[in-house]
């Protein structure tokens, strides 16, 4: 008899994934059929229980060691809607956004984000001066430039926002060349080299209308090993320790986030504790050795807080056999709302919803249905032979993807819920055929459209 600790991918669903007594994958204690029938597909689900769970474990482990003040800040280009960041903000969550769109969703929600931050390597003079009306808690500066333009704003406003430096450490995180962010030759930080992040340090703290608090890294996404952290936050030490020798102290540090997930069941992500022991550890000793005081540790997760809570839900269409070669099972969705196969080759295991103990018989490629032949979500998994309107669900599914997706061939953009204790929440509604046409302005080419009469 099998039980749901043998729930086949069970260390990447959702952690309230069950089954029901059908024998169908539950989430929440909602059947995924059920779910399809009263939402349709394809249908993304998010589970407010391992929400919490990873925002619970994320601010434990980290305050646990780190006596000298943390802010753990949701990194919103992960996913953000105006109920997502309402939620996340009452599990004690701030926010990193790196957009004015992202922050008119905080606005919207009604957060607090006087504990946030305003990130991104070409931010606007208009982003910027709408970071200062709302006050946003810090800006976080990416390039020396950037120093002039916010001072000239700030000065304009009359207001003296804190500001950190990103710096780019020359650290490799091995991981993906799309993803990969503090190498020199990237467009985000300051370097290290050439004592450019230093001289850039002194510009801000030089500036009369900046208050500079710190500094700030990110080297990458998804990082799985603690070597890079431990790099980076040495690298900072070593500037943190130059710029208190010429009388500029840090009182804020932040080495980013790219806490990695488990997309497969072959992937091993270490626990928040881990990341927390690594980075608390590295930067305690440094501060011990070079003598300057523990500063305020910021750390932003955001794939690694929400990629396992959300599990993407397809109905399955056609089916083509190539004999010899390949069979393709198609789905109702695909690049349009999740392309990171298309762009990342990232990888994901596929689920049979209804009958996820069943035996596998068969090895296909889960297809897209929109016009590119780089439209597959999943390929050479091996499943039971899926039939027409059989439901399929690919965990791991709350990161990145909705964030990314499209209205490619004008498809519409999925419903999206939250599921807890039985019942579903409806947080997105399914897109409308009228929502594709909404923003068309249709009285305006009247002169220049030719009458079937004059032709």
């Amino acid at each position: 008899m099998t039980t749901d600790h043998d729930l086949p991918l069970k260390k990447i669903l959702p952690i309230s994934s069950s089954t029901s007594n059908e024998g169908a994958l539950t989430i929440g204690d909602c059947s995924t059929r059920d779910l399809a029938n009263e939402f349709g597909t394809p249908l993304y689900i998010y589970d407010a229980k391992t929400l919490r769970n990873q925002a619970s474990e994320y601010i434990k482990a980290f305050n646990a060691k780190w006596p000298y003040g943390v802010e753990v800040h949701y990194a919103s280009k992960a996913w953000i809607n105006v109920p997502m960041a309402q939620f996340l903000a009452g599990e004690g969550l701030s926010f990193d956004v790196v957009s004015g769109g992202e922050m008119a969703v905080l606005q919207k929600a009604g957060v607090d984000v006087s504990q946030s931050a305003f990130h991104g390597n070409n931010k606007t003079a208009n982003e910027l001066r709408e970071a200062l009306k709302n006050k946003l808690g810090q800006i976080v500066i990416n390039s020396v430039d950037e120093i002039d333009l916010l001072e000239s704003i700030s000065e304009e406003m009359g207001i003296i926002p804190k500001v950190m430096l990103r710096i780019s450490p020359s650290v490799d995180a091995h991981t993906h060349a799309a993803t990969t962010t503090g190498l020199v030759d990237s467009k985000f930080g300051v370097a290290i080299e050439n004592n450019e992040a230093y001289e850039a340090c002194i510009q801000i703290s030089e500036a009369k209308h900046l208050d500079f608090r710190g500094i700030h890294m990110h080297l990458g996404s998804p990082i799985f090993g603690m070597e890079p952290y431990i790099a980076g936050v040495k690298v900072g030490a070593q500037l943190v320790r130059q710029l208190l020798d010429i009388g500029i102290l840090i009182s804020d540090f932040s080495p980013g986030g790219g806490f990695a997930v488990a997309y497969t069941n072959s992937d091993d992500p270490p626990e928040p504790s881990a990341y927390a022991d690594a980075i608390c550890d590295t930067l305690a000793e440094q501060a011990d050795q070079l003598s300057f005081p523990p500063p305020r540790l910021i750390i932003e997760p955001g794939r690694s807080l929400v990629a396992r809570a959300g599990v993407a839900l397809y109905s399955i269409g056609s089916r083509k056999e190539i004999p010899g070669i390949r069979t393709y099972v198609a789905v109702d969705g695909g690049m349009s709302d999740n392309i990171r196969p298309a762009i990342y080759g990232s990888q994901y295991e596929v689920m049979a919803a209804e009958r996820p103990f069943d035996p596998a018989e068969e090895t296909v490629t889960i297809a897209g249905k929109f016009c590119e032949s780089g439209d597959v979500l999943a390929r050479d998994v091996k499943l039971p032979v899926l039939k027409r309107d059989e439901l399929i669900a690919i965990p791991a599914a709350g990161a990145y993807q909705l964030a990314m997706e499209s209205n490619y061939n004008l498809s519409l953009k999925p419903a999206v819920i939250m599921v807890e204790d039985g019942k579903a929440y409806v947080i997105r509604r399914r897109e409308t055929y009228d929502d594709l046409t909404n923003l068309d302005v249709t009285n305006q080419l009247g002169p220049l459209i030719s009458s079937t009469d004059s032709r």
